[in-house]
């Protein structure tokens, strides 16, 4: 389908004159006429917030109104309609979705790269960068905050924004409880969960697990994911415990197509991956404490956590393993008042993290028969050979910020500052003499913005942000000489960012927001390959790259009809980039599209709902040559669904996905070898859910 027939042409049509969704409407089982009310976040490190009251761009999903009736199997399925955001489900079972915010994150081969993830309060982010997040069950997410842009000057390592996973209040009283069930041709998920309250606790368990044999071939994933949860309120202070537990026995690499391949519509997997049997297997435990107290005119937190990961990842250039222990403390405190006619808030916080990896790499000898299984590497029959690389990987970082915020009348000035250090530490365990290496990156993050508030209902903002982005231990590890250690060239990417935006409520129906930006970056983290490396990752440095683009999104109540629109543009370049002998400057930087955008439609009535969406993305580049490139997409999905009230807590849902069975790439492995850049979306397909609720 190309852009040009009519349905694209009204939907372009429609995005034209709209800014940003913001999911705040809430379920309604009538048609009457409903009034929005200004979104509330917390995501800013101070008490709860007025989006129309911060300099920078944020919104707030609901995961039951933003899209109702998702089928919560990944984060696209939430994050899909924030403007700016791309989540791309790569369909692999060995990989998270890669989440891009403005292009940052959008060169992440594992992981979420570019964001700060946290979960109740709770850093998911590690100390050197990365966030895995496949141990985080939607299941038990209720809504999410997500900051665009301005991070680094409040949380850090992070370049594109902030993350913010929300679990369900949890019941003030009494239990409730619910099954669901989700299927469709290629998996099935299951999950039970039970809350329930009283007199100051509150608490809830949820299971779920994950069957699927993936749209592609040798995509099989088995997964158990496990939640327990723990509230207490003693006076003034609340008090939550959570214990995450996570299981992945099998996990299957596909890896990516040709252009050919993706043409055709092939659902193969990369035949190099499955004759060296590319899989993972993770296990993951995680037990936290948070505590929150509140005051007249001030608040504050603390968390402390530890989790331990284990990962088992055979690929086609290596068998890799390790043993991951991470511990963190983070503290914040906040209070504000009034003098001489002025409001003031200050806030302050420290964060201190820690991360240890005992890493192997061995051979990978799957699939070699005769002369190419050579004695040295592969002594023995088994698939794993010999050990290649062992080292213990130590990395603490270290942060404190300070906020500070002066109202007066409609204008509203903050300033924000930041100081973080990171230590990179490795010891060769293979070595007699324990040879050690080590790096420091550390870095300075201010952060100015300013708020008009012109009449009730709407904001004018503007912000100078600054960030840094460290490279992970794994991308520290890669090196392309092969050996162990730490590569030494590679430096943390630093950026500055321009913002400016309106956003605000009208008529009580109309949620709006519209932002500008530009972000010149110098050292970008950029992956590339090396021919005959079997799919194997490097890092370099970019000398400098440019962002500048705008976002505009609209999210309204139309009696019984929900819309929703985002639209986003990037030009994303290099602007001083040398390979060799080969100048890039003014290519696109791969893996992003300039132009992407979504619709959606919700109708609700006493029975239920109806729900059609459009998704849209343009061609995109697939390398730093801009030689190959990702062909652009349109998207259509429809779901409906009956509510409990009406069926005595009974919710079918039946949806139907890619609805004219479009071939797309849903994520691009930018300067990919072999040709293989492409990782295909799924085809056309019907699922259903069902969900039983009870409460006593």
């Amino acid at each position: 389908m190309s852009f040009s027939t009519p349905p694209i042409r009204a939907l372009a049509l429609a995005l034209a004159c709209s800014p940003m969704v913001l999911g705040s409407q809430t379920t309604r089982d009538t048609a009457a006429t409903q009034t929005l009310r200004p979104v509330r976040v917390t995501v800013t490190r101070d008490a709860s917030r007025s989006t129309l009251e911060l300099p920078f761009s944020v919104s707030r999903l609901s995961m039951d109104s933003a899209r109702t009736g998702a089928r919560r199997g990944s984060l696209t399925d939430l994050l899909i309609t924030v403007p700016g955001l791309t989540a791309s489900n790569r369909h692999n079972p060995t990989q998270d979705p890669r989440v891009s915010v403005r292009g940052f994150g959008a060169r992440s081969a594992f992981g979420i790269r570019g964001l700060r993830v946290i979960r109740d309060g709770v850093p998911l982010t590690l100390a050197d960068g990365q966030s895995a997040i496949d141990f985080v069950d939607l299941e038990t997410v209720g809504s999410a905050e997500v900051m665009r842009g301005a991070a680094g000057a409040l949380y850090g390592n992070a370049s594109g924004g902030v993350l913010d996973l929300r679990s369900a209040p949890l019941p003030a009283s009494g239990v409730r409880g619910q099954l669901r069930g989700t299927w469709n041709e290629d998996a099935e998920r299951y999950s039970a969960s039970v809350a329930g309250g009283g007199s100051g606790w509150g608490w809830q368990g949820t299971l779920t697990r994950n069957t699927s044999d993936g749209p592609r071939d040798y995509a099989r994933f088995r997964s158990t994911a496990g939640l327990a949860d723990l509230q207490r309120k003693v006076g003034e202070t609340m008090l939550r415990a959570q214990f995450t537990y996570y299981d992945t026995p099998e996990g299957e690499n596909p890896g990516a197509l040709t252009a050919s391949e993706l043409s055709r519509g092939l659902v193969i997997a990369d035949s190099q991956n499955i004759r060296r049997l590319a899989s993972k297997t993770v296990n993951h435990k995680m037990v936290s404490l948070v505590a929150d107290r509140s005051w007249d005119g001030g608040s504050a937190s603390a968390s402390v956590f530890g989790a331990e990961r284990e990962l088992y990842n055979p690929q086609a250039f290596a068998i890799v393993g390790f043993n991951r222990y991470m511990t963190g403390v983070t503290s914040r405190v906040q209070h504000g008042g009034l003098l001489r006619r002025h409001l003031w808030r200050l806030s302050a916080g420290a964060d201190l993290l820690s991360q240890r990896d005992d890493r192997r790499n061995f051979s990978n000898c799957a699939g070699l028969t005769g002369t190419q299984r050579p004695i040295a590497t592969c002594p023995t029959s088994a698939n794993q050979g010999v050990e290649n690389i062992h080292q213990l990987e130590k990395v603490t970082s270290a942060g404190v910020f300070a906020r500070g915020e002066v109202t007066r009348s409609r204008l509203t000035m903050t300033a924000t500052l930041r100081g973080d250090r990171t230590n990179f530490n490795v010891r060769d365990r293979r070595s007699t003499l324990g040879l050690i290496e080590s790096i420091n990156m550390g870095a300075v993050t201010p952060m100015i913005g300013v708020t008009v508030r012109p009449r009730v209902g709407m904001s004018l903002y503007a912000n100078m942000a600054s960030s840094f982005e460290t490279p992970t231990t794994t991308e520290l590890a890669n090196q392309p000489n092969g050996q162990g250690g730490l590569n030494r060239e590679l430096n943390p990417q630093r950026g500055r960012t321009l913002e400016a935006g309106a956003k605000g409520l009208l008529g009580g129906r109309l949620l709006y927001d519209v932002a500008l930006f530009r972000i010149r970056t110098t050292d970008e983290l950029i992956p590339f390959e090396i021919p005959n490396s079997g799919g194997r990752r490097y890092f370099r440095n970019a000398g400098e790259t440019s962002r500048s683009g705008a976002e505009l999104g609209l999210t309204a109540v139309l009696g019984a009809v929900d819309i929703g629109a985002s639209v986003a543009t990037l030009r994303y370049r290099y602007e001083d980039f040398r390979v060799g002998t080969t100048v890039l400057d003014g290519n696109d930087v791969p893996g992003v599209s300039p132009l992407t955008s979504s619709l959606f439609a919700t109708g609700r009535r006493s029975w239920g709902f109806v729900t059609l969406e459009v998704q849209q993305a343009s061609r995109s580049a697939a390398d730093d040559a801009n030689l190959n490139y990702a062909p652009g997409y349109v998207l259509w999905n429809a779901r409906t669904g009956l509510t409990g009230a009406t069926f005595r807590g009974i919710e079918p849902v039946i949806g139907l996905e890619n609805i004219f069975g479009r071939t797309y790439s849903a994520n691009v492995v930018t300067n990919a070898t072999r040709g293989r850049f492409f990782e295909p979306g799924a085809g056309r397909r019907v699922y259903v859910a069902l969900s039983v609720r009870g409460a006593r």
